[in-house]
């Protein structure tokens, strides 16, 4: 063969390949790669129970979840896509949240599932709508380039910040999200999902409950795309890329993050005086600590979605006493007074608007034994329970010993030596309270010493939730810390210690000197 012919040859076989790569382009993208039969198996032992059997969103569990579970059969409206905001996801979309899970709902992670198994459920997914079947509609689930390669993210300064801001209130968020990024805008009780299930705007200062996640890559995603069946529209054709990443480096701003995460440990610090408001520059000096609550579902009635989902809580002591200081978002300030109300256990209701008052109490041993805790449900008749109970009825502080619910005993008047306030401004709560650090009452009062541990946890209601009397968020048991500080004795004792031992010297030198003097 010539060398013109291998060149005529060579290059007949790059045009074919390139025509062959054209069609495949223009060819819709292939169906999942898992199988649909065994990633019914999986579905059903994994999914159902939530999805429901045939993927209508209707399993035994749904009631019981905000928001609800996601509707699968004859459905083609998925919130978390690459693609535009009226395609379908694509396979890659869908095994991802398989995978990851999605953050502050029931949804898990099942990352767990071998990759074959997690691929099976998509093509099993997928075979539950007609969509993913139709040419047509298979066509335009491909993933934006704008996603897979973002242009670039202006850096988070001052100016990039207050452009987002602009852009926030530009495009009326507030409405949804609330001013400071809350969740409490003037709409957000009314929303309601494409099935017509009502649904939360996001509280943009709690980055660990993005649905989508909370990567920039993530938000700037979820601007670009919007989420399919709920009241979240796309932004790509109202703003520019860079617009939308200045409008993710304001939502970063917006983020709750204290300096630094102890663990299971809360730290008192040691001061010479307690601050006299809850917003005191002296605050600052006690390390703000995060903590996650889930909603009580082991005593009747119970409550399986929590509306108040963190609390910050600070620490400050000295020789006498000791203060906490408690924030946490409400989307309202209930004030009513019903306490009475008594709800059927396992309802799943969502309520808004109801009578009861907001409420938060800290949960104490009442008398203290090492590597013994009360029964986190306010006790048992072992091992009594201290409660610091708060009521925004009454916005009054209230010292009550407990050994389960409802077997409450308020401490006499005499007793009473909580002191505090609690203000509420735009969707956040801040509680500071106050207590001698040492009472007489040693068998119902916890004593606190420096140097030494105890252990607390967090009881909170959302009155207009439906949230009274078992129902409600709790913490887990953390412990309370009270950070020893040095003696005042330990400043005094060095000099004393060098001016006796100065002294010491001299004197064995002056005697030495003496006999030295004496036997010449």
């Amino acid at each position: 063969m010539t060398m013109a012919t291998r060149t005529s040859a060579k290059t007949l076989w790059i045009s074919a390949a390139g025509f062959l790569s054209g069609i495949l382009v223009c060819l819709p993208a292939p169906a999942a790669q898992g199988d649909a039969k065994r990633g019914k198996e999986t579905y059903e032992k994994n999914c159902a129970q939530c999805h429901g059997e045939e993927g209508g969103g209707d399993g035994p569990a749904s009631q019981f979840m905000l928001p609800r579970p996601r509707v699968f059969k004859e459905s083609n409206i998925y919130k978390f896509r690459t693609t535009p905001s009226d395609a379908l996801p694509t396979d890659q979309d869908i095994f991802k949240i398989i995978t990851r899970g999605i953050p502050g709902t029931a949804m898990p992670s099942f990352a767990s599932l071998a990759e074959s198994d997690r691929w099976n459920l998509v093509a099993f997914v997928e075979s539950l709508a007609e969509e993913f079947k139709d040419p047509n509609e298979l066509k335009d689930a491909k993933s934006l380039p704008e996603i897979e390669k973002p242009p670039s993210r202006p850096d988070a300064n001052a100016a990039s910040i207050a452009q987002g801001k602009q852009l926030f209130d530009k495009n009326q968020c507030w409405k949804c999200h609330g001013q400071s990024g809350r969740g409490n805008g003037p709409s957000w009780g009314e929303l309601k999902d494409t099935w017509s299930a009502p649904i939360l705007p996001a509280n943009l200062t709690n980055s660990e409950s993005y649905r989508g996640g909370a990567e920039p890559s993530d938000i700037y995603r979820t601007f670009s795309t919007g989420l399919r069946g709920t009241p979240m529209p796309e932004y790509r054709s109202a703003m520019k890329p860079e617009e939308r990443w200045h409008l993710v480096n304001f939502i970063l701003s917006l983020h709750q993050r204290p300096a630094a995460d102890p663990g299971s440990k809360i730290v008192a610090r040691r001061v010479t005086k307690l601050p006299a408001t809850d917003d005191d520059a002296a605050w600052k000096a006690a390390t703000p600590v995060r903590l996650r609550t889930l909603p009580n579902v082991i005593e009747p009635p119970r409550l399986f979605w929590q509306s108040v989902e963190f609390l910050t809580v600070q620490a400050l002591y000295t020789n006498n006493a000791i203060a906490l200081r408690v924030q946490w978002d409400d989307r309202t300030e209930s004030k009513g007074s019903n306490l009475d109300k008594v709800y059927e256990d396992r309802d799943g209701s969502i309520y808004k608007g109801t009578d009861h008052p907001d409420q938060l109490a800290i949960q104490l041993p009442a008398r203290f034994q090492e590597k013994v805790r009360p029964y986190i449900l306010f006790g048992d008749r072992k091992r009594e329970a201290a409660l610091w109970w708060w009521r925004a009825d009454q916005n009054t502080f209230s010292e009550i010993n407990a050994k389960g619910y409802g077997d409450f005993t308020p401490q006499p008047a005499e007793s009473q030596g909580l002191t505090g306030r609690v203000s509420y401004q735009d969707g956040h709560y801040t509680l500071v309270v106050r207590r001698a650090r040492k009472t007489r009452d040693k068998k119902h009062d916890p004593q606190f010493l420096a140097g030494g541990f105890m252990p607390i946890l967090f009881n909170v209601w959302d009155g207009d939730r439906g949230e009274v009397g078992t129902r409600r968020a709790l913490t887990a048991w953390y412990w309370l810390y009270l950070e020893a500080g040095v003696p005042t004795d330990a400043y005094a004792a060095p000099p004393i210690a060098f001016v006796l031992t100065l002294g010491l010297l001299l004197g064995v030198v002056y005697r030495t000197r003496k006999r030295s003097g004496a036997k010449a």
